[in-house]
């Protein structure tokens, strides 16, 4: 059987963080006792994942001294350095020895995803991408009005939209480094160009717990959730505690016409 890989993204300022980030990376900031970073890399062994790629950066030598080579976690773990700010794709250049389709995720995210299940999936498809992603549903604050060349068809008193939001953690096959430009680039980038060159990209719909932890406020609710059930986060749950959602991510993304990122903003998306 292949090691299970997963790389992680820990390299970012966290400047919407601050004060908080101020002198430590965010991906060392504690939930009750256990870093961040620490429940990510104890929950992917749960999962049966052997090797983690850290992308460090900013701060990365606070990291390289929390987790070292991953012994304790009964991990290996290596490291890769981006010199410079290269965002969330770029840095997947640098990983070394990768040859197999891994886990690529946020370094800032606490969640009850099943790592392993959503690596089986991308495997069965035969994707070079799979999103995560989680069902949401928005309500707009204001009312919409619907045209067509210039006639109101429709008004909608603050409507609720269900939107796909990306989760921040994906898979990847090594095959889709062909397809990350030079210099700084993110995953929407990259997820955009393996879309509008043919390249198979599905998406991996998943119910549960997930915090991007962002903001101070995000942090403190990230907090809460992990101190109320630490557990819950940081072993696989019972069958089903966590449930694939089978809805076609890009075709209902598509339909709205919005992306949702991980940090909740909205971003028109890119047509191919």
């Amino acid at each position: 059987m292949t090691p299970l890989h997963a790389i992680v993204l820990v390299g970012g300022k966290g400047s919407r963080l601050l004060p908080y980030t101020r002198t430590r990376p965010k991906a060392l900031l504690e939930l009750g006792g256990h870093s961040v970073l620490e429940i990510i890399l104890s929950r992917l062994r749960a999962f049966g994942f052997d090797r983690v790629t850290l992308c460090v950066s900013h701060l990365g030598e606070q990291i390289r001294t929390e987790i070292g080579n991953g012994a304790r976690l009964g991990l290996s773990v290596d490291y890769s350095v981006d010199e410079r700010p290269l965002g969330t794709a770029a840095p997947l250049r640098l990983a070394p020895g990768w040859t197999d389709p891994a886990v690529v995720m946020n370094g800032d995210i606490l969640t009850t995803l099943d790592f392993a299940d959503l690596h089986r999936a991308h495997e069965r498809t035969g994707s070079v991408l799979t999103v995560a992603f989680l069902r949401r549903r928005f309500t707009a604050g204001v009312g919409l009005v619907r045209l067509e060349e210039g006639r109101v068809i429709e008004v909608m008193e603050k409507p609720t939209f269900g939107l796909n939001v990306s989760s921040g953690i994906y898979v990847v096959s090594p095959s889709a480094l062909d397809h990350i430009p030079d210099g700084p680039a993110d995953m929407p980038t990259l997820i955009n160009n393996l879309i509008g060159h043919g390249e198979p990209v599905h998406g991996y719909g998943f119910t549960g717990s997930w915090h991007d932890i962002g903001t101070p406020a995000r942090y403190e609710e990230a907090k809460k959730a992990f101190q109320a059930e630490p557990r819950r986060f940081l072993e696989p749950g019972p069958p089903g505690a966590t449930e694939h959602v089978t809805v076609d991510e890009l075709a209902a993304v598509r339909d709205i016409g919005l992306l949702v990122d991980s940090g909740g903003h909205q971003r028109k998306e890119a047509r191919a």
